[in-house]
């Protein structure tokens, strides 16, 4: 298998929908406030997983 479709890789994005996930049922559910804060948490964790994987260097030929 390539390096880009690494095991770390595919689950930092599945526990990222796994939390959006439960922050949805969460708001459903739960209070108002834990709804508030849980997608406060989770915003915070796709931007930071955005800029980690926006400053990768793209292995490109032409």
């Amino acid at each position: 298998m390539p390096d880009t479709f690494s095991a770390g890789a595919t689950m930092e994005f599945t526990a990222l929908f796994l939390a959006i996930a439960i922050t949805m049922l969460v708001a459903w559910y739960g209070s108002r406030t834990l709804a508030f804060s849980l997608f406060a948490v989770v915003l915070i964790a796709c931007v930071a997983t955005f800029l980690h994987h926006a400053t990768d260097a793209l292995k490109l030929s032409f």
